[in-house]
């Protein structure tokens, strides 16, 4: 029995090779697209008459795309983001939350819980029009991995799962399509972990994802040690080929650029992660003019592909790159790195029937558009709709939403859940205990500003000799030393030149130069002979006779002094020798 559904009156954007877009019809058979109405010939009545178990999906004022690809989902931390609130690529790899939490995840007892959450994470997924996802998280065991992935229809999406446990990849017969292998990068990149991988790739034919977002630290102890940047060394180890993902790279210049480009590498970028955990902006411009096949994922802080997309298109500067093509790096790109291509990752005959609706009903989402050209409409799509617009999900011609609401999942459920993980891995995590902490931390640093901002009286204090440094004791603040008076420059003493101007009353009085309450009487002494002259005379005579006598007596105390030099006697020297011995000699 064929089963059919068409999809009728809506506006399409197939990102086919050449740009398909506008209003018409498409018909589903068995999960894969069977026509494409461009021309408008389909006749409805007649195929209902002749099939009238079809399932019929009016879009109109809807848009219909192909579904996302989400190249990097990290499911583990899906529900407590908020602990990458104070990383950077400096501590990321050091933030105990983090590593507290990878722990609980990871443990044996655990695995029910990380296998609801995982569940929870792409229900999510699927509910924001991600229809690939390749899983990412660092927290699979390898029981978790037969549990969840393999045999298993838990996941309904396409789905690649990023392995950095080598031990995972023992027995993998037949799952190499869905596998890649992980390399995260820390302090110990050396050439035995770059060998270790290089072995690991060597017997099995996987993709290779690299996360390139070096701290400084790690950037300069790779240059260090290898003496090159860290691309060159994966280049020069022959781990750079089409299958190989540089992953946020955080250090690239012009000749990495190049040589990735020579090697056929892909980059993928989250640009959440640029904007949270990079201290600098990274010039993203020369990456897409480098030519390189560039895929989008969610990473550590990303919410949905379409959020990425919107953040995306306002780091790049303008007419980088067209709306079109920035589409196409969450859809038709990374179905040509994973090998799905020809199965999706557009609106096209034979291809599996994998799409999105978007709603166009709310009056802020009208197409105001001149016409439906595919540029002009995936411009729309990026600056004016977002992922709750999503209405509808169609994968496989399996409908799994509808109208905003999960079919085959219990919504109440699936919230129920989400809020006591999320609460459990919080508490797992220490967030309060850091939190308070920190709260901790901000008080004491507070006291502190405080105290600095306090000012006392301004007290002036004498400064002792220890370097211009105050030894005393007491609470005040030294705002300055008061100058000594002895130490100011008498050129800044301030004279006061007023001039007083006196009007003369006659020529011959003269002119008075000094103020008369200034002006002193000086007295004027005769010198006429009398007797008491002669007085005087006399006792000058005697004084220098006494002085005279004194010198002498002064003179004769210095001679006594003198000590006599003591007197020299030469003699012969004699080296050891008696005095007869000498005579003899002699």
């Amino acid at each position: 029995m064929e089963d059919f559904i068409l999809i009728k009156n809506g506006l399409v954007l197939t990102l086919d090779r050449k740009g398909t877009a506008g209003y018409f019809n498409i018909l589903v058979r068995n999960g894969k697209i069977y026509h494409i109405d461009n021309e408008n010939k389909f006749n409805e009545k007649e195929f209902i008459s002749k099939y009238p178990d079809t399932l019929i999906i009016d879009a109109a004022d809807r848009i219909i795309m192909p579904g996302f690809f989400n190249s990097k989902l990290i499911s583990s931390y899906s529900l407590n983001k908020y602990f990458f609130k104070k990383c950077t690529y400096e501590n990321i790899n050091s933030w105990l939350s983090l590593k507290l939490t990878e722990r609980f995840l990871t443990a044996k007892d655990n695995s029910d819980l990380n296998y609801e959450l995982f569940g929870i994470s792409h229900a999510r997924s699927l509910l924001n029009g991600e229809l690939f996802i390749s899983e990412s998280s660092s927290t699979i065991s390898k029981e978790f991995f037969d549990k969840y992935f393999k045999d298993s229809d838990q996941i309904k999406q396409y789905f690649n799962l990023t392995v950095y446990d080598y031990g995972l990849l023992t027995d993998i017969t037949g799952e190499e399509k869905n596998i890649s292998l992980g390399f995260r990068t820390d302090e110990d990149i050396n050439n035995y972990s770059l060998a270790s991988m290089k072995k690991v790739l060597s017997g099995n034919k996987l993709r290779l994802f690299i996360d390139a977002s070096l701290s400084q630290g790690t950037f300069e102890s790779v240059k260090k040690d290898f003496g090159k940047p860290f691309i060159t060394v994966l280049s020069e180890m022959e781990l750079l080929s089409q299958g190989t993902v540089i992953s946020n790279p955080t250090h690239l210049n012009q000749i990495e650029l190049d040589i990735l480009c020579k090697k056929g590498a892909t980059i993928l970028l989250s640009p959440s992660d640029y904007l949270n955990f990079q201290d600098k902006k990274t010039d993203l411009d020369e990456i897409f003019l480098s030519g390189l096949n560039i895929i989008t994922g969610t990473g550590y802080t990303g919410d949905n592909i379409f959020a990425e997309l919107k953040i995306l298109s306002s780091l790049i500067s303008k007419n980088v790159i067209s709306s079109e093509e920035l589409l196409k790096t969450a859809i038709r790109n990374p179905s040509q790195l994973f090998g799905i291509s020809n199965i999706t990752g557009s609106i096209e005959r034979n291809k599996s029937a994998d799409m999105i609706i978007l709603s166009l009903e709310d009056i802020r989402n009208v197409p105001a558009v001149p016409e439906t050209e595919s540029e002009i409409l995936a411009d729309f799509i990026i600056r004016n709709l977002s992922a709750k617009d999503i209405s509808d999900v169609i994968l496989r011609g399996r409908v799994l939403v509808r109208d905003k609401k999960l079919i085959e999942e219990d919504s109440s459920l699936l919230r129920k859940k989400s809020e006591e993980i999320s609460a459990r891995i919080y508490s797992e995590g220490k967030y309060f205990e850091y939190k308070e902490k920190y709260l901790m931390r901000g008080r004491v640093d507070k006291i502190k500003a405080d105290r600095q901002e306090k000012k006392s009286e301004e007290v002036y204090v004498d400064i002792t000799e220890t370097e211009s440094e105050y030894m005393g004791e007491g609470e005040f603040i030294i705002v300055g030393r008061k100058p000594e008076e002895f130490e100011q420059s008498r050129g800044k003493a301030v004279i006061d030149d007023t001039n007083n101007i006196e009007e003369i009353s006659s020529l011959e009085d003269g002119v008075d130069f000094l103020d008369k309450n200034e002006s002193q009487e000086i007295s004027v002494h005769s010198y006429s002979k009398s007797a008491s002259d002669d007085e005087n005379l006399k006792g000058h005579k005697a004084d220098a006779k006494s002085i005279k006598d004194n010198a002498e007596e002064i003179n004769q105390e210095k001679e006594k002094e003198n000590i006599a030099e003591p007197v020299i006697r030469k003699e012969k020297l004699k080296f050891g020798f008696g005095e007869e011995d000498s005579n003899k000699k002699v």
